[in-house]
């Protein structure tokens, strides 16, 4: 007898590639290397990174109260998790927040929880002010969120929101139980994540990841000081040492192909839902550095939107 036939998965749609927008990221207008030799020079002052963040610089979530930032952007993950899954999502996981920890009521008023969230360090707000704004923005988008009356420090907000801050590396979702989380998101920080760390990280993510979750992760692979694709002429010898580090630079030079690979082999099926790209290869002076072997088809992605699922 002939073997039984066996239905072949649709093939991933294809992902809807646009222009970067003219002058996108492109940073402070003077010259590249400059910006670089000064941003290494105040990292390696010894300065801690919370005193660089009071000055302004360094911060994490600009306009992190900009009501764009707020509600509409947790209700469209919602309404993608939804469309896919028939439901709606409960437990929710963000990855590299900074600030936004500061959304946690209007999560809450969404419906959501438990809301946890995981960052290398703590750069959430401490004072009441950003959480009350938040919660004041779910009141006017018609939500109903916590009240914070009683609340007299940042614990007790997050408390009151069923949310809980992870700090440290991917060790630290030993705290979250297996398989419970339904929606799991991250806007431009993967791309943050060290490249020895992101394996463990998304073996983490698949470990906490309920059947039928959802990862939304947008992620930004140009270089973060406005020049393109110029970290990638760095080998990993200075790259991957401390000066970066110190300075603030930090991104992994990972392309498209190679984020993507990283969630298959965590065991996740993942796609680029939509590209930012270039019409040209944005490559610096004397190409890429043979170390890090990058596929050709990600020097034109600027930035992707993913989506993974469970495999």
């Amino acid at each position: 007898m002939p073997a039984e036939a066996t239905e072949s998965p649709p093939p991933a749609p294809a992902p809807v590639d646009v222009p970067v927008p003219e002058g996108y990221a492109a940073g402070a207008p003077v010259p590249w290397w400059l910006k670089l030799g000064v941003k290494l020079v105040l990292g390696a002052l010894p300065v801690p990174a919370e005193a660089w963040r009071r000055l302004g610089l360094r911060r994490h979530s600009f306009d992190a109260l900009d009501p764009g930032r707020l509600v509409d952007p947790l209700a469209w993950r919602i309404r993608r998790f939804t469309e896919l899954a028939g439901r709606a999502p409960r437990a929710v996981l963000e990855v590299g927040p900074g600030a936004m920890v500061l959304r946690a009521p209007i999560a809450a008023a969404l419906g959501l929880g438990p809301i946890w969230y995981l960052d290398v360090e703590d750069a959430a707000p401490r004072e009441l002010a950003p959480y009350r704004a938040a919660a004041e923005a779910a009141r006017r988008a018609g939500l109903q969120p916590p009240d914070l009356a009683a609340c007299h420090d940042r614990e007790a907000v997050l408390a009151a929101c069923g949310a809980r801050l992870l700090v440290g590396g991917p060790e630290r979702l030993a705290a979250v139980p297996a398989a419970s989380v339904d929606l799991v998101f991250s806007e431009v920080a993967l791309e943050h994540v060290r490249r020895d760390a992101l394996a463990p990280l998304l073996a983490g993510l698949r470990r906490v990841a309920a059947p039928g979750g959802l990862g939304l992760h947008a992620v930004d692979f140009h270089d973060h000081l406005g020049g393109k694709l110029r970290h990638l002429a760095f080998g990993p010898g200075f790259w991957e040492g401390p000066a970066v580090a110190r300075a603030g630079l930090y991104c992994n030079q990972l392309g498209l192909s190679e984020m993507l690979a990283a969630f298959a082999a965590a065991g996740f099926t993942a796609q680029a839902a939509q590209r930012l790209v270039w019409p040209l290869p944005q490559l610096p002076p004397g190409g890429v550095h043979p170390a890090l072997g990058r596929a050709p088809e990600d020097d034109r992605v600027c930035h992707a939107a993913i989506e993974a699922r469970p495999a």
